[in-house]
């Protein structure tokens, strides 16, 4: 059961711009007012200009949260560099727009995680977690971190977008990725986990120039691999 004097972390989360606004404006605020000289009275120009959040974390400095905490509640999933759903679609909204008026290719890899339901049967929930992890730092370490992007859709599904990327270049890359990843090896606890990556790929403009329709359709390419035992890629159909 919930402790009644632990903040409320959902309006915490919902809150997040305005938190990040208020620990700036009283980090600029307070040596200001102490080369002014200003009283500490509670005036109302004093109430006005206090931390709007103060009554969330009663004596609890532990609880200020620093602008890297920040970005990894609003914009992370797991590990920094893998994005929330929501902001990659954003994203990937805005490099559509970009790759559709100069003419630039781009792709969408939707990856899927083969046999984590196996891993959860044989070795327990821990080593799913651990699998997860290993499986997004790895997709981070093989893109082109200041070009592509990663984001988490489950704990079995990646999203991968590729700006700058025709679908061709995609499938190669795909290829590389399988063999780098049965390389590597995922362990827990001295056990190699019976893990592999199978990728369905959507392109810009031949899929179309819809996000969520070249999402969809790499998903379903990744179904389609998956059905045929993983460890593979597949192209969406055009049309």
């Amino acid at each position: 059961m919930a402790n009644p004097k632990d903040p409320d972390r959902t309006f915490v989360r919902d809150g997040i711009f305005h938190l990040s606004l208020s620990n700036v404006r009283n980090q600029v605020q307070s040596p200001v007012r102490a080369k002014a000289g200003v009283a500490d009275e509670k005036s109302p120009q004093t109430l006005a200009n206090e931390d709007i959040f103060k009554h969330l974390r009663p004596g609890d400095a532990s609880f200020y949260l620093t602008d890297e905490e920040l970005d990894l509640i609003a914009f992370y999933d797991g590990l920094p560099g893998c994005h929330t759903f929501r902001y990659l679609m954003r994203k990937l909204e805005r490099e559509i727009k970009r790759s559709k008026r100069y003419q630039r290719p781009c792709s969408v890899v939707m990856v899927g995680v083969d046999g984590l339901d196996a891993v959860e049967a044989q070795f327990g929930v821990l080593a799913v977690d651990s699998a997860v992890f290993s499986v997004i730092q790895f997709l981070l370490d093989v893109i082109r971190s200041e070009v592509d992007m990663a984001g988490r859709l489950a704990d079995d599904r990646y999203i991968l977008v590729l700006p700058e990327t025709p679908g061709r270049g995609a499938a190669v890359f795909c290829e590389r990725m399988s063999k780098l990843f049965t390389e590597r090896q995922i362990k827990y606890n001295w056990h190699v986990l019976p893990i592999s990556l199978s990728f369905g790929i959507a392109y810009y403009p031949g899929h179309g120039e819809d996000p969520r329709e070249l999402i969809a359709r790499a998903d379903l390419a990744c179904e389609f691999v998956q059905a045929r035992g993983g460890r593979g890629y597949a192209f969406a159909p055009e049309g």
